[in-house]
């Protein structure tokens, strides 16, 4: 069995494929300024003084795409493997809120769902994240506001299936689905904010955490020597049973066993890693009359438990840092409701946005940029 089509491949290969469509940073208008609510990504806005945007509150809803319109670089086309395919399409909607505790007391959080598709399936993730903020320390004179942030965040699915067909040595795999893939985060981080004028100010953080993925039960069928099987994976070990009756000469096998680390292969170290995380950012935001705008920049690295391990020992890329470039703008219609875009180009496409998509097969995917494009619409109060 070749080493770069672990078993793992049959559940995130797809997602390395849709990752590669992805180009560079268009010429966009950007986004509303956002509160300490998102996980991830939207880290890179993280202020110590979310009531100079919205005093008590806020509930917003948004749209995020990446599709062949949007692909005004002809990345997708550009990659034979997704040329005149539908791989690189992506549509998430969100909706998140914050609400004001007490003075420098913030409780915040959200509920996301992305659909994801490769050249033949699509795929659906949920997310959710949950964090609250405590403002420990108040501007004075030179000094920043100061404040602590801890989250918990995840994405996780009902199940992901493949429906196009993996070859490996000895068998070809025809579907293959995972029940209840998931990743689970915690994080802490640390911000600090600076005035620099009545309608400016400059906001910095250090963050960390951990992230634990899991899953529940991988199974794949395959046809052996003319007849179909119904594959069940336990850990390494793995039993294929015949699905229908089946006459062939020479007679048939009922049952078969295997196991995956004969060839290598450990199928639970490769999808379900562990690994510990670090980050840091600068934003700045300023606004003008009925405008807003943001400019933000994150660097996040990652040290994995044993998946990347495995990938050094098998001459493989993996890919540790990530580095998020995202530009806001936001229109005030009315006095507490805003219309805003925003835009982000990250070096590393979903490397901190949806830990649960790396594995050992398609760690070498996320060497490729990402970009992504959001529309929505915020209440404050």
């Amino acid at each position: 069995m070749q080493s770069r089509l672990a078993l793992a491949h049959v559940f995130a290969r797809p997602m390395g494929i849709f990752a590669g469509c992805f180009g560079r940073l268009f010429l966009l208008l950007m986004a509303d300024v956002c509160l300490p609510s998102a996980a991830a990504s939207l880290d890179v806005f993280l202020t110590a003084t979310p009531e100079r945007i919205a005093p008590w509150g806020y509930f917003e809803l948004g749209s995020d795409h990446m599709n062949a319109s949007l692909d005004v670089l002809n990345v997708r086309d550009s990659d034979p493997l997704t040329a005149g395919t539908k791989a690189g399409d992506y549509h998430g909607a969100y909706i998140s809120g914050a609400v004001r505790l007490g003075d420098g007391k913030w409780l915040s959080g959200g509920l996301w769902q992305r659909t994801l598709s490769s050249t033949s399936d699509s795929f659906g993730y949920t997310g959710w994240q949950l964090s609250g903020l405590y403002r420990f320390l108040e501007p004075q004179g030179k000094l920043p506001a100061m404040a602590v942030r801890l989250s918990t965040w995840s994405n996780y699915a009902d199940a992901t299936e493949s429906t196009t067909a993996v070859v490996v040595p000895g068998a070809r795999l025809n579907t293959v689905k995972i029940t209840n893939p998931a990743d689970r985060q915690i994080q802490a981080d640390l911000i600090g904010t600076w005035d620099l004028t009545s309608d400016s100010y400059v906001s910095a953080s250090l963050g960390m955490g951990r992230s634990q993925l899991s899953y529940g039960v991988m199974s794949a069928t395959t046809t052996r020597n003319g007849c179909d099987y119904q594959l069940a994976f336990d850990g390494n070990s793995m039993l294929g049973t015949l699905m229908h009756p089946c006459e062939v000469a020479g007679g048939v096998i009922l049952q078969f066993s295997d196991s995956s680390g004969l060839y290598g292969v450990d199928i639970p170290s490769e999808i379900a890693w562990r690994g510990s995380f670090v980050q840091t950012g600068i934003n700045g935001t300023w606004q003008r009359g009925a405008w807003t705008y943001q400019a933000g920049y994150l660097l996040y690295v990652v040290q994995r438990e044993a998946v990347d391990r495995i990938l050094s020992s098998r001459d493989k890329p993996s890919y540790t840092r990530n580095q998020n470039i995202t530009l806001q703008a936001t229109y005030r219609l009315q006095s507490h409701v805003s219309l805003f875009a925003r835009g982000q180009l990250t070096s590393n496409m979903l490397l901190n946005d949806i830990p649960v998509t790396y594995n050992s097969s398609t760690a070498e995917r996320f060497g490729s940029k990402y970009t992504l494009f959001t529309l929505g619409l915020r209440a404050d109060f």
